[in-house]
C-alpha cells in the first residue's frame, strides 16, 4: 500500500485550525454610551464571518457594523472581535474643553476619538495643547506611544501629529475635526485639551509654536490637498539669544492662473517689513526674535491631481549663538573697500550684512553698514582691505614721499587682517618710486619662502602683470616703475596685531618719466648673495620692455655676477640684449645680442646690469642672477702698506729721540756750584732768569761740598782763585749783559771770549723759599752756573 503525503494541504489545514478560535465562538460586551456621544463599530474587512449582533426586544440583528448612541449589549459572533472591528467614539458640536474618556470594554480595539468642532460663524476655535504639545509628522508616519492626532479643517486634513512637540496652540477657521487614534490594547493617555473661542481668522489654521531653550530642529508640512487660494500660518516664539534658520527640504508648486501669483514664503518680524521668498531660493537664516510664516496657494488654472498641488516640507532650526555687531560708515575720502570672508564655508560661523547671510561680505566707503557675526572666532574670518590712492595734479604729489599705511578705524569688524592692497594712481606719464623705510627689500621668487610675516607684491593695474614679490631685510634700496597705476599688496602670514597695519610698509612717490621700464637700485652685502630676477618671473618680460639694475659697491669690494637661469626667445628682427657696464670708469664688461651661453663675470666696482627684450619674441625672455661680494686684494694691500709705513716712521722718530737724550746726559755730568751773589742764571739755551726781589733771596738747606769743590782741587791756582772769590763778600753780584730777547729762542747771545774763560757747573740743592710769586714750586732743583 502506498502512503500519499500532502505537505501543502497539511500547512493550510493548520492555518485554518489556528483561525477557528477568532472566527468561531462568541464574545459579549456591555457598552455604556454618554449623552452626546456616538460609537461606531465597523468591520475592517467585508469578507468576514464575524458579525456584531444587537438585541432589539426579542429579535437579534447581526451586521458588519453598528452605531451606538445609548447603552447597548453587543454580541460578537467570534471570540476575538478586536482583530476584526475598529471603533470610533464621536462627540459633536464641541466648543468646550476636551477631556478624553476611554471605555474599558473597548480597550482591546483600535480606537479613534473624534471631536467635531463647530464654533459660531463669527468666531474661531482655539485648541490649547499646552499639556500635550504636538509634533507634526508625515502622513504615513506613526508615533512611538501609538497616539496619533489628526486635524482637519473644512474637510481638509492639515496634518498628523504626535505628542510631546512644540506646537502649543492651533486656531481653527469655521468648523473642523480633531481626531486621536489609539492602537488596540493601549490605554488612552487622557491629556486635557483646552478649547476656547477666538477672533475670526482668514487662514485655514494658525499653528502657534514655542521653540525650546535648546538647540532643536522641527519639521512642518502643508496639507496634502492644499485648497486653491487657501492659507496656512505659523507663529514661532523664539527664546532669547536663540537664532532661527529656515530650510525648505522639498516642495511642489501648482500651475497658477496667473504665473506672477506663484506661492511664496512670507516672513514677518515685529518692527520689520515683511520678507517674501520664493521656494527655490535660500530662506532666512540666523534670525533673532519671534516671527510669523504664511504660505498661501494661488488660484489654480484648472483641476489638478494632488501630486501636482502645493506641498511644502520645511524645517525650523533654533540655535543659541553668541552675537557680535559692527555698525558704522567707512570714510568716503579714503576710498576704502573691506572684504570679510569666512575661511571655511562649512563653519558654524555666520556673517550677515543688513540681514543677508553671505560667506563673503564687501563693505565700501561712503555707505552705512550693519555687520552681524554669530559664533565666529577671530581666526575663522579673514579681512582684505583695498585702498585707492589717487593724485591727479603734479603740484599735489611731485617728488614727495608718502607712507603706505592703513588706519584701521573700524575695530569692531571681526576677523584677522590678512591682505592690504593699495592702488596707486599717479599723474599721467608719471613713474612710481618705492622704498622701504624699515630697511631694504629682498626679492623673493614664488618658489621660495619669505621667512617674514609680510610678503609684498607689486603689479601693474591695467595689465595685471606682476613685477615681483619682495620681503623685508634685503639689498634692494629703491624700485622705479615707468607706470602711473600700480597695485601693491601686503600679504600677512601672522597678523594678530592690527596695530602693525598703522606702520608704513613702503613709501611711494610719483616722479617724472624714467628711461627704463624698471630700475632697481641694489646695495649687496657680505652676509648673503643677492638674488635678482627679471620682472614677472618666472614668466617672461613684456615685449620691448627694459630693466636696469644699479648695483652699488663699497670701494673695498668687488662683485661676482652669476647668471643662474637665462631663457632667451627667438626674435624676428632686433635680438634681446644683456649688458654689464661699470659706473665710474664707464667700461662695458659684457654685452650680448645673441642666445649664446652667458658666462659669469667678476666686476671690480659699481656697475649697471641692463636687459632689453625684443619686439616680437617667440618664447619667454627671463633671467635670474646672483651677485656676491668679494674683498678687493689690491686696495687692502695699499691700506696695509700705508699703516706699516706710518708705524715705521713713528718707531724711528722715537728711537732717535731716546738716543739723543741719552747722549746728552752722558756728555755733561751734573755739578753743584755755590754762587754767593744775588742772582743765578744759566747760560746757554735756558734763558736769563729774572732777578729775585731783595726780600726773597734763595736760601739753601744744604750744599754737597764734595760735588762743589772736587773738580777744583786738581789745580792749585784755580783753588786759590776760588778761595779769594769766596772770601771777598763785598764784591757786587754778577749780572748778565743786556741782550736782545726772541720768542722760543736762547735769551743770551753767545760770546767766544766769555766761553773761553768761564767756569761752569751745576748747582744742586733744596730750596726752602715759599710763597714767592716769581719762583717755582718748593723742591729739588738743579742750576748750571758759569763764573
Amino acid at each position: 500500500m502506498r502512503i500519499w503525503r500532502f505537505p501543502c494541504f497539511s500547512v493550510l489545514f493548520g492555518f485554518l485550525l489556528s483561525s477557528v478560535p477568532e472566527l468561531t465562538g462568541s464574545a459579549k460586551l456591555s457598552i455604556a454610551v454618554e449623552s452626546g456621544t456616538t460609537i461606531r463599530i465597523t468591520s475592517a474587512g467585508r469578507n468576514t464571518q464575524c458579525k456584531v449582533c444587537i438585541g432589539q426586544n426579542t429579535q437579534e440583528v447581526c451586521q458588519l457594523s453598528a452605531v451606538l448612541r445609548s447603552d447597548t449589549l453587543l454580541d460578537f459572533s467570534c471570540s476575538q472581535p478586536e482583530n476584526v472591528f475598529t471603533v470610533q467614539i464621536i462627540r459633536d458640536n464641541v466648543i468646550n474643553n476636551i477631556e478624553p474618556k476611554d471605555h474599558n470594554a473597548l480597550q482591546k480595539f483600535n480606537r479613534t476619538f473624534i471631536w467635531n468642532l463647530k464654533p459660531p460663524t463669527t468666531k474661531s476655535l482655539r485648541l490649547n495643547f499646552s499639556s500635550t504639545g504636538l509634533r507634526q509628522i508625515q502622513p504615513t508616519d506613526s508615533c512611538p506611544d501609538k497616539h496619533v492626532y489628526m486635524l482637519a479643517v473644512e474637510n481638509v486634513s492639515v496634518g498628523r501629529f504626535c505628542q510631546n512637540g512644540t506646537i502649543r496652540q492651533v486656531d481653527v477657521h469655521n468648523g473642523g475635526k480633531l481626531s486621536l487614534e489609539v492602537s488596540g490594547a493601549r490605554a488612552l493617555d487622557k491629556k486635557f485639551i483646552g478649547v476656547s473661542l477666538g477672533r475670526l481668522i482668514n487662514s485655514l489654521a494658525n499653528f502657534h509654536v514655542v521653540l525650546p531653550e535648546r538647540s532643536s530642529t522641527q519639521d512642518f508640512f502643508t496639507p496634502n490637498a492644499f485648497p486653491a487660494n487657501a492659507e496656512i500660518m505659523w507663529y514661532f516664539t523664539v527664546p532669547h539669544t536663540y537664532y532661527t534658520d529656515v530650510r525648505i527640504l522639498s516642495y511642489t508648486v501648482p500651475t497658477c492662473l496667473r504665473p506672477e501669483n506663484i506661492p511664496t514664503m512670507k516672513y514677518t518680524w515685529q518692527g520689520r517689513e515683511p520678507l517674501v521668498k520664493l521656494m527655490n531660493v535660500s530662506q532666512p537664516s540666523v534670525e533673532p526674535g519671534n516671527f510669523n510664516l504664511s504660505i498661501k496657494n494661488c488660484r489654480l488654472s484648472g483641476p489638478q491631481p494632488p501630486s501636482q498641488g502645493l506641498t511644502v516640507h520645511f524645517q525650523i532650526s533654533a540655535i543659541k549663538r553668541s552675537k557680535g555687531q559692527c555698525e558704522g560708515d567707512l570714510p568716503e575720502k579714503q576710498v576704502l573697500q573691506i572684504r570679510v570672508k569666512k575661511k571655511d564655508p562649512k563653519s558654524t560661523c555666520v556673517l550677515k550684512l543688513d540681514s543677508v547671510i553671505m560667506d563673503t561680505i564687501t563693505i565700501a566707503s561712503g555707505k552705512h553698514f550693519v555687520l552681524n557675526s554669530f559664533d565666529c572666532n577671530k581666526d575663522e574670518v579673514e579681512l582684505t582691505v583695498n585702498q585707492t590712492i589717487e593724485c591727479k595734479e603734479w603740484k599735489d604729489c611731485a617728488f614727495t614721499s608718502f607712507p603706505l599705511t592703513f588706519n584701521y578705524e573700524q575695530q569692531c569688524i571681526p576677523g584677522v587682517l590678512k591682505t592690504l592692497i593699495w592702488l596707486l594712481h599717479g599723474p599721467q606719464n608719471s613713474a612710481v618710486e618705492l622704498q622701504s623705510p624699515a630697511g631694504d627689500l629682498r626679492y623673493c621668487p614664488p618658489e621660495d619662502k619669505c621667512n617674514s610675516i609680510i610678503l609684498l607684491n607689486v603689479a601693474h593695474v591695467n595689465s595685471s602683470i606682476t613685477l615681483g614679490q619682495f620681503c623685508p631685510k634685503g639689498t634692494i634700496q629703491k624700485i622705479q616703475i615707468r607706470e602711473s597705476k600700480i597695485a601693491i599688496s601686503a600679504t600677512v602670514t601672522s597678523f594678530n596685531d592690527r596695530n602693525l597695519a598703522t606702520k608704513p610698509f613702503l613709501t611711494y612717490s610719483f616722479t617724472q618719466d624714467i628711461s627704463e621700464h624698471y630700475i632697481f637700485t641694489v646695495a649687496p652685502k657680505m652676509d648673503n648673495p643677492t638674488m635678482l630676477a627679471t620682472p614677472a618671473w618666472p614668466s617672461g618680460m613684456k615685449a620691448s620692455s627694459t630693466v636696469s639694475w644699479i648695483v652699488n659697491l663699497e670701494p673695498q669690494f668687488k662683485s661676482s655676477v652669476k647668471f643662474r637661469n637665462v631663457s632667451q626667445p627667438k626674435c624676428k628682427e632686433v635680438h634681446t640684449n644683456i649688458a654689464v657696464q661699470t659706473i665710474r670708469s664707464q667700461t662695458t664688461l659684457y654685452s650680448t645680442k645673441t642666445d649664446v651661453k652667458i658666462k659669469d663675470l667678476l666686476v671690480p666696482e659699481s656697475f649697471y646690469l641692463n636687459m632689453t627684450n625684443c619686439k616680437s619674441p617667440t618664447g619667454a625672455f627671463r633671467a635670474m642672477m646672483e651677485v656676491t661680494l668679494q674683498n678687493s686684494p689690491s686696495k687692502h694691500l695699499g691700506i696695509i702698506l700705508s699703516i706699516v709705513g706710518v708705524v715705521l716712521v713713528i718707531v724711528t722718530a722715537v728711537g732717535i729721540w731716546f738716543f739723543l737724550r741719552k747722549k746728552k746726559r752722558n756728555k755733561t755730568p751734573p755739578v753743584s756750584v755755590y754762587n754767593p751773589s744775588e742772582h743765578a742764571f744759566l747760560p746757554g739755551l735756558h734763558g736769563i732768569p729774572k732777578a729775585q726781589e731783595e726780600e726773597d733771596p734763595h736760601t739753601y738747606a744744604y750744599i754737597d761740598e764734595t760735588l762743589v769743590y772736587s773738580h777744583l782741587l786738581k789745580v792749585d791756582d784755580k783753588k786759590e782763585e776760588y778761595k779769594e772769590a769766596t772770601a771777598d763778600e763785598s764784591d757786587p753780584p754778577l749780572r748778565a749783559p743786556a741782550l736782545p730777547v726772541r720768542n722760543s729762542e736762547n735769551l743770551i747771545t753767545k760770546s767766544n771770549a766769555l766761553l773761553d774763560s768761564e767756569l761752569c757747573g751745576y748747582v744742586q740743592g733744596r730750596s726752602t723759599t715759599s710763597g714767592s710769586a716769581k719762583t717755582s714750586e718748593e723742591g729739588n732743583y738743579e742750576t748750571r752756573l758759569c763764573v
